[in-house]
């Protein structure tokens, strides 16, 4: 029977996803509605999407904890028990979603450090040469002696903290490669953000153990302010790969590789590693690099509650790399708790707004610096390329990758219907998904209204296409017959049981906030697992749930 279910779910998912992926075809031979979204009788556009309910795992209740995936793991770390306002053990916490027949399994991980014999070792800090007269001084010769250098973070805040973080609430999390990087919180006795010197902290879901970065703190200048962040909880956090590529030969996409004769251009590497027919694989192993050990990417951060209970609207970048700290422009508006925040093509978006303020989509063009002095080339480091741009119902802007119009007119009741938007909200979640044919949606997920009125409605934004993809043509073909494309709109999902005959899912996951949410990947691009959550009278959950976009 399960077998057959399965079969019937592979068979629904194949024809559903035939008009997604032929978009132009059905969009201008039938003539009917748009390629995968439909119009009610009143004007309001909408897409399809399902719940699927994982069944068979223990209840996991918490709040305030971090979720993240990676290779069809689900990791859960940290959160507040259920009995009272303290943090739960620093176990992480494993649930392997369901694949090609097999079921879901659950199991948790002790934190344990990283084998020092295991732990690779730091690159020196940089010196970075600085004019002496724009330093601040801290007082005393020392801090005189040693002005234009980079420094650690201070030994002795170092060595009291454990080599395994501690429990906390409020933290963020992201994945990059197969590394999960946690930064912030609040813990201890008196739940207040902890203060780690900008420390991030790194669980290695394939040796399972625990490391750290500790950043190398700039010079302090007259201008510069603070070279790591305040330390804060309540914050969102996203990653992306770049930059990735730190040695590499100008105009050629391969690392440098050089040969001193013709011989060793022509037998090439074969006398160390041997032949695809013939290897040698002691030397293949002992030549092998893991990059993610030499670290590359950016750990973004943003918004949260800093010590003083104020909230904050600022943007940090962690090269991991270089571990350092770097900040971006803050975000616009009113400073947000546990901001949707996600990173989709060459933007950062933030969902934002306030009771005072309409719900708007804010977003950041993002670029990575790269050097080519003719020899040498390479990435250097995550920029911002400009400052932050906004999305509003009542602003009438081109939605590709040009300069929004800032001027606001007020919408018709027809306008309204026809572009409808999400509701003000906060503790929600924002995630980037893929569907076919290359488009890619912004999805936000469920969330708290004014009031406190807990919310169940999901919402996709299409973000505009680049490049020549088959979602890019069509648009452009539809464009061109005075068709509507949807880029840059919102529609409200209709959202259905994944299966037909699973009751468990038929009213999905309810009304709830404060939930932790992750985007499956590679093991299904349009996925995106959600755990736990409060729902009304602050009721916490522990059940998992699959949404699916499409």
């Amino acid at each position: 029977m399960d077998s057959f279910k399965l079969l019937k779910r592979r068979t629904t998912d194949l024809i559903s996803s035939i008009p997604q992926s032929l978009p132009s075809i059905q969009s201008l031979h039938l003539g009917g509605t748009h390629h995968h979204a439909h119009y009610h009788h009143h004007g309001t556009q909408t897409i399809k999407g399902t719940w699927e309910k994982i069944g068979g795992l223990p209840p996991l209740l918490r709040f305030s904890y971090s979720v993240s995936v990676v290779a069809g793991n689900v990791y859960i770390f940290g959160g507040e028990s259920p009995g009272g306002r303290e943090p739960v053990d620093n176990d992480v916490h494993v649930i392997t979603l369901p694949s090609s027949g097999a079921p879901a399994d659950y199991y948790t991980i002790k934190a344990t450090p990283e084998p020092k014999e295991a732990a690779p070792v730091a690159p020196p800090a940089p010196e970075i040469k600085i004019e002496s007269e724009d330093i601040v001084d801290a007082g005393g010769d020392a801090a005189s002696s040693d002005k234009g250098k980079a420094n650690q973070i201070p030994s002795s805040l170092a060595s009291s903290l454990p080599p395994v973080p501690s429990p906390r609430i409020g933290h963020a999390t992201a994945s990059i490669g197969h590394r999960i990087f946690i930064y912030g919180g609040r813990g201890g006795p008196d739940l207040t953000p902890l203060d780690e010197g900008g420390r991030v902290w790194v669980f290695d879901t394939r040796s399972r153990h625990w490391s750290y970065l500790d950043p190398v703190l700039l010079p302090t200048t007259s201008t510069s302010g603070p070279s790591v962040p305040e330390p804060r909880s309540d914050h969102s956090a996203i990653a992306t790969d770049k930059p990735r590529d730190f040695d590499l030969a100008p105009h050629h996409p391969k690392p440098i590789t050089r040969t001193d004769t013709w011989k060793q251009w022509a037998l090439g590497d074969s006398d160390e590693v041997g032949i695809p027919q013939n290897p040698i694989v002691g030397n293949i192993a002992a030549r092998a690099v893991d990059p993610d050990l030499a670290g590359f990417g950016t750990l973004l951060i943003h918004g949260g509650r800093l010590s003083s209970g104020s909230l904050t609207s600022d943007l940090w970048a962690f090269d991991i790399h270089s571990r350092t700290w770097k900040r971006l422009p803050d975000a616009p508006g009113t400073p947000l708790v546990a901001p949707a925040m996600s990173l989709s093509r060459s933007r950062l978006y933030r969902f934002a707004g306030s009771p005072t303020e309409s719900s708007r989509l804010d977003y950041l063009e993002l670029g990575v610096d790269q050097f080519n002095d003719g020899f040498s080339a390479g990435e250097v480091s995550l920029v911002a390329r400009g400052e932050w741009q906004s999305l509003s119902q009542t602003k009438k802007q081109d939605v590709g990758y040009k300069e929004p119009d800032p001027a606001e007119a007020p919408l018709t009741e027809v306008e309204k219907e026809d572009d409808p938007w999400p509701c003000v909200r906060h503790a929600a979640r924002l995630e980037a998904v893929t569907v076919g044919g290359g488009r890619e949606y912004l999805v936000l997920l469920l969330g708290e209204a004014e009031g406190g009125r807990y919310l169940d409605d999901v919402w996709a934004f299409e973000v505009p296409a680049q490049g020549m993809s088959a979602a890019k043509v069509a648009n452009s073909v539809m464009s061109a017959v005075g068709r509507r494309t949807g880029e840059g709109k919102w529609k409200r999902v209709e959202a259905a049981p994944y299966d037909d005959e699973d009751d468990e899912s038929a009213d999905g996951p309810g009304p709830r906030a404060w939930f932790g949410s992750a985007t499956m990947g590679d093991l299904e691009e349009s996925g995106i697992v959600i755990w736990g959550g409060i729902e009304e009278g602050g009721k916490r959950k522990g059940d998992v749930w699959v949404f699916r976009l499409g």
